[in-house]
């Protein structure tokens, strides 16, 4: 097919010339709504509003974001900022928290006999604060889990960690909110319906550039729809003069959709453009290519370094940016140089995976990107190009196998074909939507109510806020605090809690562990597979996905050992460098033992439509006509609380690291 070309022309938002904000940054201060749902482009500030409130209003604010690394760079951000206006190092510190597992492990090696759970109480409640003065805790989702869900008995006279910590501050927000996955819900709408219902708590507020449909969640669990204020930025296209007094936050974007046979063969044809924007250096431009996969990226990391070397950039100059590159700290490869606490502004190039989509802060001149694993992230990748008031370029690279998979691709390429050779931001997200909206799975009278989202949060996650609701009241140790989760109880949280007591109040102890076992699956926020750590013969050690290390024969039968974190370490006979470009090749799926509450035995099933595998063995169970009441009816139970909320419980999911996949 021939490439589709067009340009997205330059787009600023008004700005107060008094306070510098946006009309949507002044309302994420001032609405008085006690939970609000903002959309704006990237690049439009929406974390900076809070970061002024936090400055100039004192206010206290906890700032929930998807991952380690974004949470790393907003805080280390924040705290230049704050020197540079002149406030002291000391201070500085002082006023912004970091809630992060490497950060809690930094803190624990730095200060050993501080416990970190003392540390963040101190923090959340403005202890360590200055009087009177504002602070920022920026933290991931299962950070704030974990001091919610995991309270310490204390014989100290300090309330343990609960609810009441978090909305007694000023704003609690979710940025990036679009990665929020249904069983991730809870936390949100917890602290939601406490702020619904009780004046002077925090206010809630969820910020995304590709949102998703969270209103009907939060309806559906309770929460008054007029209590739920949803806005979206101003955004107005124009030139230089046509936008006097307002802040660019692109200019012009030229986006090229072309097919082709992956990322590497794009090099050669883009050959000048890319040596064009390098050459660039007067505005530090970047080029940055982004990879679907992290297998693809590493099988071509040896040629990707060849080609960059040919041109002249150095491996001190090129940043891989991925999920296997950021295990390590920081290091200078013969090839890329790689780690978390690297600051990719300081680089010539970025080859990186969807990681970079958020978190990562750059500036790029070209992106030569994959499309996406959906709408959401093909649009947040586009973004991250020509912030400011620069120009920029896009080049989408899609392999035949691409095109296929994704249907909203093929009706986005189709669209864009027939359209003027400049689109407005506005009218090309329009364009994106119309590709998706097909695929929500909602009536046609609902899709009228709501048409600004990316997709639909699933009904299970009403569910799912439920089962959280119960851990947290099963989490709660004193009554003053049961008591008040249980008189504010949402009735999804009533109907979980009945059923769960269904099979915990039976004769059967293999019910009472599945409920266990159930209530535990509360603290699993994300579906992540744990990692598998790689250490060659001089000690270097990065860690792979489970399925990169599954599907590697030299990899499964290489000498592992299990760590005293449970975590299996592969030793290698060659350089990890040497491993890393052929990884993968076998079929593999996940398999969970699973639990089932009518007999003491577990069944192992895949984990990809691991609810629907599931469902087909209860029923094949209650055909049994051996099977007495007491099984009936506990199988009754587990089945209906597994159909609302598509979480079947699997063994050997305990409390793990709050940084892992499961929380503690």
């Amino acid at each position: 097919m021939d490439p589709v070309e067009f340009i997205i022309p330059r787009h600023a938002v008004p700005s107060d010339p008094h306070s510098g904000l946006s009309p949507l940054q002044e309302q994420m201060l001032n609405e008085p709504a006690p939970i609000r749902i903002f959309s704006a482009p990237t690049g439009a500030g929406k974390s900076y509003a809070f970061q002024k409130a936090m400055r100039e209003r004192a206010e206290r604010v906890l700032f929930i974001v998807p991952t380690r690394r974004l949470a790393q760079n907003l805080a280390e951000g924040l705290v230049r900022d704050l020197m540079r206006d002149g406030v002291p190092e000391d201070k500085a510190l002082g006023q912004v928290f970091l809630w992060t597992s490497d950060e809690r492990k930094r803190q624990e090696a730095a200060e050993p006999q501080i416990r970190n759970r003392d540390r963040r109480i101190r923090q959340v409640r403005a202890e360590a604060a200055d009087s009177g003065g504002g602070f920022m805790v920026i933290a991931t989702p299962e950070s704030v889990a974990c001091y919610l869900l995991n309270p310490q008995l204390r014989s100290d006279g300090i309330d343990p960690e609960n609810l009441l910590d978090l909305l007694r501050l000023s704003h609690i927000v979710f940025d990036e909110f679009h990665t929020i996955e249904a069983r991730g819900m809870g936390m949100a709408c917890a602290l939601a319906t406490f702020a619904s219902q009780v004046l002077g708590t925090a206010r809630i507020s969820f910020l995304s550039a590709t949102p998703i449909d969270l209103k009907t969640t939060l309806v559906g669990f309770g929460i008054p729809a007029d209590q739920i204020a949803v806005a979206k930025e101003t955004v107005v296209t124009g030139t230089e003069v046509e936008t006097a007094g307002m802040r660019a936050i692109h200019g012009d974007v030229s986006v090229r959709i072309e097919d082709g046979e992956g990322l590497l063969s794009s090099l050669h044809s883009h050959r000048a453009q890319i040596i064009d924007t390098l050459a660039r250096t007067d505005d530090g431009r970047q080029v940055v290519l982004v990879y679907d996969s992290v297998k693809q990226l590493l099988a071509d990391k040896q040629a990707l370094a060849a080609w960059f070397d040919d041109i002249g950039v150095r491996p001190t100059d090129r940043l891989a940016i991925n999920s296997v590159d950021d295990s390590v700290e920081r290091e200078l490869g013969e090839l890329f140089t790689i780690g978390r606490q690297t600051d990719p502004q300081r680089f010539k190039v970025l080859v990186a995976t969807s990681s970079i989509e958020m978190g990562v802060t750059f500036k790029a001149g070209l992106i030569l990107m994959e499309p996406g694993h959906d709408a959401c992230s093909f649009v947040q990748r586009i973004g991250r190009v020509a912030r400011g008031d620069l120009s920029g370029a896009v080049i989408v690279h899609v392999t035949g196998m691409q095109f296929d998979r994704h249907a909203w691709l093929r009706e986005l390429r189709g669209d864009l074909a027939v359209q003027a050779t400049r689109i407005p931001v506005d009218r090309f997200i329009d364009f994106v939507l119309k590709a998706v909206r097909a695929r929500f799975d909602v009536r046609a009278d609902e899709l009228d109510q709501e048409q600004s989202v990316f997709r639909r949060m699933p009904q299970s996650a009403i569910w799912c806020a439920g089962l959280f609701w119960i851990a947290l009241e099963r989490s709660a140790h004193y009554k003053g605090m049961k008591d008040t989760l249980r008189n504010f109880r949402p009735r999804h949280a009533a109907t979980v809690g009945a059923l769960l007591a269904k099979l915990e109040h039976g004769r059967l102890a293999s019910a009472r562990a599945w409920a266990k076992a159930f209530v535990n699956e509360a603290k699993r926020l994300r579906m992540i597979l744990p990692k598998v750590w790689l250490i060659d013969p001089i000690g270097t050690r990065k860690a792979i996905p489970w399925q990169l290390y599954a599907s590697t024969e030299a990899l499964i039968s290489a000498p592992t050992r299990l760590t005293g974190n449970d975590e299996v370490e592969v030793l290698l006979s060659s350089p990890i460098g040497e491993i890393e470009g052929a990884l993968g090749g076998l079929r593999v799926r996940r398999r969970e033992e699973v639990l089932f509450p009518h007999a003491g035995w577990t069944k192992s099933l895949e984990l990809d439509g691991i609810r629907e595998a599931w469902l087909r063995v209860v029923t094949s169970e209650k055909r049994d006509p051996g099977l007495s009441d007491d099984q009936d009816e506990m199988l009754e139970a587990a089945e209906r609380l597994v159909r609302l909320s598509s979480i079947v419980p699997v063994t050997g999911n305990e409390a793990v690291a709050d940084g892992a996949s499961l929380i503690c």
